[in-house]
């Protein structure tokens, strides 16, 4: 997702650094989906992001604390994906179009990226979201962003391609993805 593991990440301190941990906050966390394709998650998480590189395009909207949790599945040895959800906790309350942006601005700054497209995307019935694809090396990876129930909420699917083999298989793992928090939010997790 967004934070990495800080030996000095305190939860429940004010946020001088990024850091993610399960059961940082246990609140969001039972907010992701726990289930993908019948499977339960091999890990759920939570975090939050409040330095200049963890909020990165996010800052310029006025966004200073960020806060996510996240529900991952590894689907093959290199190809996974994750189901999270993000809040900002300032004043800022946090758009679906700023977290494309922020993870689109990411792809652009990548090493082996050759392709980066983003497309509206249907999530359910009155629910739009924004998909942004992108080829990077040997990998396709999708996120799908959009705003729901006072969150955003998120699929972000990669797929090796020797392993998916096409971008239909890919395209499907992405829509399953999004159903999974679709029948989630139906449930209430």
């Amino acid at each position: 997702m967004l934070g990495a593991c800080s030996a000095r990440f305190d939860p429940a301190g004010p946020c001088t650094s990024d850091g993610s941990a399960p059961g940082a906050y246990p609140d969001l966390e039972a907010q992701v989906p726990r289930a993908f394709r019948g499977t339960p998650p091999g890990q759920v998480d939570s975090g939050r992001a409040c330095s200049a590189d963890g909020l990165g395009t996010l800052q310029a909207h006025g966004i200073t604390e960020l806060r996510f949790a996240g529900s991952t599945w590894t689907i093959a040895t290199d190809s996974g994906l994750s189901l999270a959800m993000f809040r900002s906790e300032g004043s800022t309350p946090l758009t679906r179009d700023w977290l494309v942006e922020f993870y689109e601005t990411g792809a652009k700054a990548g090493k082996n990226v050759q392709s980066v497209d983003t497309t509206d995307y249907p999530v359910s019935a009155g629910v739009a979201g924004r998909r942004l694809d992108v080829l990077n090396g040997e990998s396709f990876q999708s996120v799908v962003v959009w705003e729901r129930g006072g969150r955003i909420e998120t699929a972000i699917v990669a797929n090796f391609i020797r392993e998916i083999q096409t971008r239909d298989a890919h395209d499907r793992v992405v829509r399953d993805a999004v159903d999974a928090w679709n029948k989630a939010d139906a449930v209430g997790k």
